[in-house]
């Protein structure tokens, strides 16, 4: 199972997403794709921050869309034991003098939770934590 980090999602919206993204989408059982609470925050706040008009309208129906259609009941919220992953997360990757963004910290730490990998541009982001790491936009797989 793989959560989809807001880059891989996000590719999803543009009018002329990456190739390879798109195929590797369509190679994927979509049971086996996930959302979680922080990619949702991310991709609200990206709205957000657009002016009122009909691109913001637009984006804005197509993530609820997606979010209801295409994902259902596949959202991991980010729990208590997300929050003792987190908290080891940001330590561990301070120790190393590569600290992580909050948001990041927090998608990793649900992925570690539940023993899934993360779909990602993003891959050196999320390195050094023991996560199965899957770049869609190179489409090869490596354990970090």
């Amino acid at each position: 199972m793989i959560i989809l980090d807001t880059n891989v999602v996000s590719e999803g919206f543009r009018p002329r997403p990456s190739e390879a993204v798109r195929r590797w989408l369509d190679e994927q059982r979509s049971a086996d794709l996930w959302l979680c609470a922080p990619v949702l925050a991310e991709l609200r706040f990206g709205v957000e921050l657009l002016p009122p008009g009909q691109r913001r309208a637009d984006l804005d129906r197509a993530i609820t869309t997606a979010e209801r259609d295409l994902f259902g009941g596949r959202v991991l919220s980010f729990d208590r034991d997300c929050a003792h992953q987190f908290g080891r997360i940001v330590a561990a990757r301070r120790a190393l003098g590569r600290p992580i963004a909050a948001m990041d910290a927090a998608i990793a730490a649900i992925a570690l939770t539940h023993r899934m990998a993360v779909a990602t541009r993003d891959v050196a982001d999320f390195c050094d934590l023991g996560l199965e790491l899957i770049d869609p936009f190179e489409t090869h797989a490596s354990a970090s």
